[in-house]
Protein backbone atom coordinates (compact mmCIF):
# COMPACT_ATOMS: atom_id res chain seq x y z
CA UNK A 1 0.00 0.00 0.00
CA UNK A 2 2.88 2.48 0.61
CA UNK A 3 3.65 1.63 -3.03
CA UNK A 4 0.22 2.64 -4.07
CA UNK A 5 0.00 5.29 -2.46
CA UNK A 6 3.52 7.19 -3.00
CA UNK A 7 2.38 6.33 -6.68
CA UNK A 8 -0.80 8.19 -6.52
CA UNK A 9 0.63 11.39 -4.96
CA UNK A 10 2.52 11.58 -7.87
CA UNK A 11 -0.41 11.09 -10.03
CA UNK A 12 -2.51 13.12 -8.23
CA UNK A 13 0.46 15.98 -8.55
CA UNK A 14 0.77 15.39 -12.44
CA UNK A 15 -3.32 15.94 -12.64
CA UNK A 16 -2.82 19.40 -10.45
CA UNK A 17 -0.29 20.60 -12.62
CA UNK A 18 -2.08 19.96 -15.88
CA UNK A 19 -5.60 21.66 -13.88
CA UNK A 20 -3.63 25.02 -12.92
CA UNK A 21 -2.54 25.34 -16.80
CA UNK A 22 -6.43 24.75 -17.94
CA UNK A 23 -7.59 27.10 -15.34
CA UNK A 24 -4.43 29.53 -15.85
CA UNK A 25 -5.26 29.27 -19.77
CA UNK A 26 -8.95 30.37 -18.95
CA UNK A 27 -7.80 33.27 -16.60
CA UNK A 28 -9.85 31.14 -13.97
CA UNK A 29 -8.82 30.93 -10.12
CA UNK A 30 -8.07 26.87 -10.11
CA UNK A 31 -9.74 26.57 -6.68
CA UNK A 32 -12.50 28.43 -7.59
CA UNK A 33 -12.78 26.24 -10.87
CA UNK A 34 -12.31 22.81 -8.92
CA UNK A 35 -15.31 23.43 -6.99
CA UNK A 36 -17.79 24.76 -9.55
CA UNK A 37 -16.44 21.63 -11.87
CA UNK A 38 -17.31 19.01 -8.40
CA UNK A 39 -20.38 21.01 -8.12
CA UNK A 40 -21.79 20.30 -11.60
CA UNK A 41 -20.13 16.61 -12.39
CA UNK A 42 -20.59 15.26 -8.56
CA UNK A 43 -23.92 14.72 -7.16
CA UNK A 44 -23.89 15.07 -3.37
CA UNK A 45 -20.33 16.54 -3.85
CA UNK A 46 -17.32 14.86 -2.98
CA UNK A 47 -17.46 11.86 -0.49
CA UNK A 48 -14.96 11.73 2.79
CA UNK A 49 -12.99 9.89 4.09
CA UNK A 50 -10.08 11.95 2.33
CA UNK A 51 -6.40 11.78 2.92
CA UNK A 52 -5.72 15.43 3.68
CA UNK A 53 -1.86 15.31 4.15
CA UNK A 54 -1.35 12.72 0.97
CA UNK A 55 -3.51 15.43 -0.91
CA UNK A 56 -1.60 18.10 0.05
CA UNK A 57 1.67 16.02 -0.69
CA UNK A 58 0.21 15.92 -4.40
CA UNK A 59 -0.70 19.79 -4.37
CA UNK A 60 -4.20 18.92 -3.63
CA UNK A 61 -4.30 20.81 -0.39
CA UNK A 62 -6.46 23.42 1.55
CA UNK A 63 -7.18 25.84 -1.05
CA UNK A 64 -9.21 23.49 -3.39
CA UNK A 65 -10.64 21.46 -0.10
CA UNK A 66 -11.35 24.48 2.20
CA UNK A 67 -14.57 25.21 0.11
CA UNK A 68 -15.73 21.56 1.26
CA UNK A 69 -14.67 21.78 5.13
CA UNK A 70 -12.57 18.55 4.35
CA UNK A 71 -9.18 20.31 5.36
Amino acid sequence: LRVILSEEIGHVAAGVRWFEQVAAARNAAPDRLFFALVQRHFRGGLKAPFNVAARSAAGLGDRYLKQFQIA
